[in-house]
């Protein structure tokens, strides 16, 4: 078993790392992924390795880095500032192996988990509130709005385990604004029979900071338009639709534009066919940034 840690230098990585050393399943190896000359903080471990990276990468880029280097034949991801109960990683294997005993030595998987979402101040929640059903597409599950509710379809990144095997063959190196979504459908488009398994127990927390859920200096709505119509170009209409009125959207309101809320609801229109409640996100959100100002 070998874990992944890309880091930014956060001060929450020992607590992240020790989280990953205290499973109850053996690990073999945490691979902390920094950039040349970044000052990280670890505990004493002779389990640990620090694989530099000559510049600073995106995400996607150091997890990939991390998969190259990586010894153990299944591969877990966890952000730096997140971090797992004991039982893990043991309980998702074991639920791999429930619904079939083959599945561990082989490459069609992929394991997620519920994980309580911690922040901003004292406020806490569980994500996600249904589970990806047997079969159902990552698009779908993630894209398809059935509320107006936020966390109702997560796979959330430090959730996700796989085989190593199957992250060799799909890259993890896609610069894109939604790395895990983009991982994800590529390995279901390159291997339909890959199962995405997530079981119903909480096992881990995910750390939303201020930082996280302040405004974006910076308006990417037509970045995360740009996703939706490449991306899920093969997807329904109604899928493709429910997408552009509700991630481009969140961002728009990141950055308190209006003019980009509203650029996201005529994409939708133009490029798919939104359901009630996506629509009704658009349009409330778009609402929302104008009583803003």
């Amino acid at each position: 078993m070998s874990v992944i840690v890309p880091t930014v230098g956060r001060a929450s990585l020992r607590r992240a790392v020790e989280s990953a050393l205290r499973q109850t399943y053996p690990v073999t190896e945490v691979l902390v992924v920094a950039a040349e000359g970044l000052a990280v903080d670890l505990p004493a471990d002779t389990r640990i390795t620090l694989v530099r990276t000559a510049d600073r990468l995106r995400p996607g880029a150091a997890r990939q880095a991390g998969i190259v280097a990586a010894r153990g034949t299944v591969i877990a991801l966890l952000d730096d500032d997140d971090e797992w109960r004991p039982e893990k990683l043991r309980c998702q294997l074991e639920a791999v192996r429930s619904q079939n005993p083959e599945s561990e030595a082989g490459r069609d998987w992929i394991c997620s988990s519920r994980v309580e979402v911690s922040g901003p101040g004292s406020l806490r929640w569980v994500w996600p509130r249904r589970l990806i059903a047997p079969r159902e597409s990552v698009a779908r599950y993630l894209f398809r709005f059935t509320s107006l509710r936020v966390g109702g379809a997560v796979l959330q990144t430090s959730t996700l385990c796989f085989p190593t095997e199957l992250a060799r063959l799909v890259g993890w190196d896609a610069d894109t604004v939604h790395d895990e979504p983009t991982w994800l459908l590529a390995v279901q488009r390159a291997r339909p029979q890959v199962r995405v398994i997530q079981v119903p127990q909480v096992l881990g927390t995910y750390h939303v900071g201020g930082e996280s859920v302040s405004r974006a200096s910076v308006d990417r709505v037509d970045d995360y338009i740009a996703w939706g119509l490449e991306y899920l170009r093969a997807e329904s209409p109604r899928i493709r639709g429910d997408y552009l009125c509700t991630s481009p959207v969140s961002a728009a309101v990141a950055a308190g534009s209006a003019a980009g809320a509203g650029r996201a609801l005529r994409a939708a229109l133009r490029h798919g066919r939104p359901g009630p409640f996506a629509l009704a996100y658009a349009v409330l959100n778009g609402v929302r940034i104008l009583l803003r100002r």
